[in-house]
């Protein structure tokens, strides 16, 4: 009993003895995980970038949730730091930053953006992401499908236009990379897209094929040789003719001194023309000679000239009309025109060298030659096709055979349409010449008037032919200058006379001409028909004579002389006469040499004729005298806002010798005139390089030239220059001042 009692006890105490060791060992573990630090942070899922539309209210924390290895779900302690002013109601991009702890204290943040749209940006994005480009055809669309327009902007719009047309880059440059950039626009939401491509250059000219056309001068004022067989050029398979440099400028001889050029070739590819001009210094005993050269590279496609004197020495003397008749140039001041060198590259004028058999030929496009050799010395070589036609300027202009510019423009190809490389010829001619050759680029604000053309060169290149010509057309009077004009269409398709009315005007040239028209009917009043004015008036009890000079003419052809019969007005005024006005009201302009000879029976001392070129920083001024016999009267200069070009120098001539200027002021005008003809044979006038100034300044501190362009301004204000009255009282007034 005892033994079995033991037994059980020791078992119990086994058992308890198992059962203690095990609680021990449980508390141990339990110890052990308590002593363990949480370091694992909370994981936030969720956090990715929204897009919401506008005016939407919107949680912050949608769709993101926290949880912990610890703690478990805890998305309720998540907090937003930072919502980065965020606004449903105003469309733009919010940085949102969020964090999370756990119970042991253990962070996460992280961040996303918030998108708020308009409707509009989804429809603009939407119609973007359809437009896909495709080189070199780019049609380039104006609207999509949800309502968006689109507008397009080129990075180098003389390669790729704004419209997506392609103009390849000149031959012998390297490929130009063009980024067009559109823009979006779907209500008040604007969007931003690029498109990037490289073009390359055009490869070098290579001459097909090789004809004779006949040679016909026209010019009375030139005396320049018929030739029945003038080598003409064409290349790729192309219509714009090319001509060899030497035999252009043999051709023309007559025109100028071919025979003082002297060739010679520094290179394989560059050609030198230079020639020496001797003449007797003022003094008439110093001889002075001048040496002008030009250097045309074949290779780098470029001109050069030391100055723009070269385009004018050689000019032989005009055969017709002396319009510098009894003056004498006494002395001069010069300002030294710079070296010029002329990218004709640029423009897409591939020059070349052609070999047939033993002849060798230095080719170039004959406008370009036409341009450069012949342009400043007012003869041109017109081409239809057919034939080749020499004509001058005063021809043109408005000469005695009004036929003449039909029979030139008369051809087989008037019923052919203008090929695509003759206007793309065209296109490039219009920016080269205005970028050398027109003397008010400088007022006009273009580097480069391919920034004028570029809006119109699909237009020209591509379109109608007469399309191509009312481009040109609105070219002219976009320029708003009254010295520059449409003269006639090209000989293809008919050529047809054009015609203007007002509207096709620029701001000012319309407001001059409806001066014009008030002045014209304000003399008309007053004097009866402003076209058959009276030669001169008699004022204030014969005293003062009003002279009325609307032009300044010198044509010996035709017997027109305004210096001439300005000198028999003079001679037949009555003996009362003290005070002589001339009234340029009504002058439009006309001949500089007559303005000169009128100042010769106006003073017998010296007067000024100022002039700049902006193309090479030239200028000069010329001392001159004359031989007439001056009149012994107080002189005056009666101006209007009708007073234009010659009659506008003649104001800042009187001017700068002291005569009064009376009236209002003149409308400007400065430069000469020339006629530019274009590779498609239509022709414009333009304002030319030679830009008639104000002179200011001293010998010691230097001179500064100023173009009169803008008008001369009055010493005397009328405000009407009609008024007998006011003019009388000015008149005395000047006198009281003189005393």
């Amino acid at each position: 009993m005892k033994k079995r009692i033991f037994g059980l006890l020791i078992a119990l105490i086994f058992v308890f003895g198992i059962v203690a060791c095990d609680k021990q060992t449980t508390q141990e573990t339990q110890l052990t995980e308590t002593t363990v630090v949480d370091e694992t942070a909370p994981v936030l899922s969720g956090v990715e970038d929204v897009e919401i539309d506008l005016n939407t209210d919107y949680d912050l924390l949608t769709n993101i949730t926290a949880n912990d290895n610890v703690d478990g779900n805890i998305t309720g302690s998540i907090e937003v730091t930072d919502d980065g002013g965020f606004d449903y109601t105003v469309a733009g991009e919010y940085t949102i930053s969020i964090s999370v702890s756990d119970s042991s204290g253990n962070a996460t943040t992280d961040s996303f953006i918030v998108l708020v749209v308009s409707p509009n940006e989804k429809l603009a994005k939407s119609d973007l992401a359809t437009i896909e480009l495709t080189y070199p055809e780019l049609e380039l669309p104006k609207f999509g499908e949800n309502g968006t327009s689109f507008f397009w902007s080129s990075s180098n719009p003389r390669v790729i236009t704004g419209s997506g047309y392609i103009i390849n880059p000149p031959v012998g440059s390297e490929p130009q990379e063009v980024t067009l950039t559109v823009r979006a626009i779907n209500g008040s939401y604007i969007v931003t897209k690029d498109f990037t491509f490289t073009v390359d250059p055009n490869p070098e000219v290579s001459v097909t094929s090789h004809i004779t056309l006949p040679f016909e001068a026209t010019s009375e004022e030139y005396i320049v040789a018929d030739n029945p067989a003038v080598d003409v050029f064409y290349v790729d398979n192309g219509s714009v003719p090319y001509v060899d440099v030497q035999s252009f400028l043999n051709l023309i001889d007559g025109a100028i001194e071919s025979e003082i050029l002297e060739y010679s070739f520094p290179s394989d590819d560059v050609m030198r023309i230079e020639y020496s001009y001797t003449y007797l210094d003022i003094d008439g005993v110093t001889e002075i000679t001048e040496v002008y050269y030009a250097e045309i590279d074949f290779t780098e496609n470029t001109f050069t000239v030391n100055n723009f004197d070269f385009f004018a020495g050689y000019q032989a003397s005009t055969e017709g009309t002396d319009f510098g008749d009894g003056l004498n140039y006494v002395d001069a001041d010069y300002v030294e025109g710079q070296e010029v060198v002329i990218p004709l590259g640029f423009y897409n004028f591939d020059l070349t060298i052609y070999e047939d058999g033993t002849e060798t030929y230095y080719l170039m496009p004959l406008h370009v030659a036409n341009r450069l050799f012949a342009g400043d010395i007012y003869y041109d070589v017109y081409y239809n096709g057919d034939k080749l036609w020499g004509v001058d300027t005063f021809i043109i202009s408005g000469g005695d055979d009004p036929d003449l510019l039909t029979q030139i423009r008369t051809s087989s190809f008037n019923s052919k349409s203008i090929p695509r490389d003759m206007k793309l010829a065209t296109y490039n001619f219009l920016a080269f010449t205005m970028d050398y050759f027109y003397g008010l680029k400088p007022d006009k604000g273009y580097e480069t008037y391919y920034e004028y053309l570029y809006a119109y060169a699909e237009s020209i290149i591509e379109g109608t032919d007469k399309n191509l010509y009312a481009k040109i057309f609105d070219l002219a009077y976009g320029l708003d200058d009254l010295h520059t004009w449409y003269e006639f269409d090209g000989y293809w398709e008919n050529p047809n006379e054009s015609t203007l009315s007002i509207d096709d005007l620029g701001a000012n040239s319309k407001a001059y001409y409806y001066y014009l028209w008030d002045m014209q009917d304000a003399y008309t009043a007053k004097y009866g028909d402003y076209t058959d004015l009276p030669q001169f008036t008699l004022i204030n009890n014969d005293t003062i004579a009003i002279i009325h000079v609307t032009g300044f003419q010198k044509d010996d052809i035709n017997d027109l002389d305004t210096a001439r019969d300005f000198k028999n007005v003079l001679d037949n005024l009555p003996a009362t006469v003290v005070d002589v006005v001339i009234d340029l009201g009504l002058n439009g302009g006309g001949n500089v040499g007559t303005v000169f000879r009128m100042f010769g029976y106006m003073t017998e001392e010296q007067f000024y004729y100022h002039s700049q070129n902006p193309a090479d920083g030239s200028a000069a001024t010329y001392y001159i005298e004359s031989d007439y016999v001056a009149y012994d009267f107080n002189w005056y200069v009666l101006t209007s806002g009708v007073t234009f070009s010659a009659a506008n120098l003649f104001a800042s001539m009187a001017q700068e010798i002291g005569i009064p200027i009376i009236g209002q002021q003149s409308s400007g005008g400065a430069s000469s005139i020339g006629v530019v003809m274009n590779p498609d044979g239509s022709a414009m006038f333009i304002s030319t390089n030679n830009v008639l100034s104000i002179r200011v300044g001293n010998e010691i501190d230097g001179y500064e030239y100023i173009s009169v362009e803008n008008g001369v301004p009055v010493d005397y204000f009328m405000s009407n220059i009609l008024s007998d009255t006011k003019l009388i009282e000015i008149i005395e007034q000047i006198k009281a001042e003189a005393e």
